[in-house]
């Protein structure tokens, strides 16, 4: 099994990842968090930094649920190379305002004006960083659909300029077509994730649909969810 960043290279012919916003669209459970997590622990392992803001599960759920492929983020935090920004828990309770240090509601012009701020920090130490928001779903469900879609241009706009790389997750199924459109057009590229029972049993495939220039593999990829993360076949 090699490493997700490793399996992107490959699919790009040797080439890296471009900066910007890409957009990891399946269906729930298809794995697409898994991904982004493990993309996010090898850029922590190779000594870049993650801002993760979660919207729907918990930081200690997200974090325990991790643990499970062998990934822990505790070292990371302490030394601050990692922030994961909980948007979870002030939305329960009916807030959607920034409440303070390491809280944040489901407000994308307070996750804007957040990510900004923590993208205009790290510019000065020419670390790698990585912006990771799961999911964007729970957004489109909480607020307008137009002040969701903008933020997503402003971010993968704002990426590209700071050269930093992001992530942003969207269920596939939750949402109408026209949403789903704007969402691909406002990104750099577009990973999709699909699943389908043959045989009482369930295939997953992964697929760079969209990269804009960058010359990819644009095949179906047969993966399976292992103990220790993803296993895309390339």
């Amino acid at each position: 099994m090699i490493g997700i960043s490793q399996t992107l290279s490959e699919l790009l012919y040797k080439e890296a990842m471009p900066n910007g916003l890409t957009l990891l669209s399946g269906a729930t459970g298809s794995g697409k968090t898994i991904f982004a997590a493990q993309y996010a622990q090898e850029m922590l392992l190779s000594g870049g930094k993650v801002l993760w803001i979660t919207t729907e599960e918990l930081p200690t759920t997200l974090k325990a649920r991790m643990s499970r492929f062998g990934w822990s983020f505790e070292k990371s935090e302490s030394e601050r190379r990692l922030q994961i920004i909980d948007a979870v828990s002030p939305a329960r309770l009916g807030f959607s305002e920034n409440m303070g240090r390491g809280v944040l509601g489901l407000d994308p012009t307070g996750m804007l004006i957040l990510i900004t701020d923590q993208l205009r920090k790290n510019e000065s130490s020419g670390s790698r960083f990585l912006v990771v928001v799961d999911s964007i779903s729970r957004l489109l469900l909480s607020c307008d659909s137009k002040s969701v879609i903008d933020f997503v241009s402003c971010l993968s706009s704002r990426l590209e300029n700071y050269g930093t790389q992001g992530m942003v997750t969207v269920a596939e199924g939750a949402h109408d077509d026209r949403i789903l459109n704007s969402l691909i057009f406002s990104c750099g590229s577009t990973f999709r994730f699909k699943m389908k029972e043959e045989d009482q049993v369930r295939a997953r495939q992964f697929r760079i649909e969209t990269l804009r220039e960058r010359k990819h593999d644009d095949r179906w990829k047969n993966y399976k969810i292992t103990d220790s993360g993803l296993d895309i076949e390339i």
